[in-house]
């Protein structure tokens, strides 16, 4: 590869995601860029919300942020780019457990492989959502049923058996499904009704369960995919669910999925959400908007 003219990169590392666990596997991927000429300034996370202040006290030192870990590591760093105002590259390299965001930017979940993308310095402009006008989200704003897997499911239960620990965390919510009334107006329409699940996203995968289809999302077209699952009355409707789930069927009158650059969502009861896979207590509103091409990904 060829050798960098002494870039500085901000190294951002979530020392409990999984792969890179271990002081040797960080300094590897420190030694990846070291050796191809960048000079690295590597930090590690100690508490939630530390990766933003990392962002914002030693950003403008360097040129590049590099994060990784999972996706609630990359949306720290994303909101301190986006606190800062300035325009910084970011580059990813996911080491969490679903990686969902990862998935849609078709990044390699291989630690070298992903520091090399990173380094042929490939620009992508990426929209980014903005919740009640105060937190920033990547790819997903959502409440209901599965949403609370990615924050419910233990750490250490996620290292060891990966996805799959999503997967089980979701089912359980099944039995015990809890409705919600809410009304949502978007594109100068309203639609109220009792719904189990609802989402505002950018991405083709929300928590490993909700698959999007790639055709239909667009991460920089300045617009965010709204989706939202009626309360199942009938097995039938439950058969309509699950056939959007496994098929990506959107023709379905259980399913209200359309495309918006703002939501607005009142509800009859206070109402906690997830925001890129980390725990969000919640209101009776909620206002939901794109910023579009905020950040500059190197992917």
């Amino acid at each position: 590869m060829q050798i960098t003219d002494n870039k500085k990169i901000l190294l951002i590392i979530n020392p409990i995601a999984g792969k890179l666990s271990t002081k040797s596997n960080r300094f590897k991927v420190a030694n990846l860029f070291i050796q191809n000429g960048y000079e690295v300034d590597l930090r590690t996370t100690k508490a939630k919300g530390h990766a933003t202040k990392l962002v914002m006290d030693h950003a403008l030192e360097n040129d590049i942020v590099v994060c990784s870990g999972g996706d609630g590591t990359l949306n720290e760093v994303i909101s301190g780019v986006m606190q800062l105002g300035v325009s910084i590259p970011v580059g990813y390299i996911p080491s969490g457990t679903t990686n969902d965001f990862a998935t849609s930017l078709n990044l390699s979940n291989r630690v070298e492989t992903a520091a090399q993308a990173i380094m042929m310095e490939q620009k992508k402009t990426l929209d980014i959502g903005c919740f009640n006008d105060k937190r920033f989200f990547n790819y997903i704003a959502s409440f209901g049923a599965f949403t609370g897997s990615s924050y419910s499911t233990p750490q250490s239960h996620k290292n060891v058996i990966g996805h799959l620990a999503y997967i089980l965390e979701g089912v359980k919510d099944i039995p015990s499904i809890h409705p919600y009334h809410v009304k949502v107006e978007a594109n100068g329409e309203v639609y109220e009704d009792e719904y189990i699940f609802g989402a505002v996203s950018n991405s083709f995968s929300i928590g490993g369960i909700v698959k999007l289809d790639a055709l239909n999302v667009d991460l920089n077209d300045g617009l965010l995919e709204l989706i939202l699952i009626k309360r199942p009355k009938t097995p039938m409707d439950l058969h309509k669910i699950i056939l959007f789930l496994s098929k990506k069927d959107y023709n379905n009158d259980m399913i209200v999925f359309l495309k918006t650059a703002e939501a607005k969502f009142t509800m009859k009861e206070p109402t906690s959400w997830t925001i890129d896979g980390e725990y969000e207590p919640g209101g009776t509103s909620a206002k939901i908007k794109i910023i579009p091409n905020a950040i500059t990904l190197l992917v």
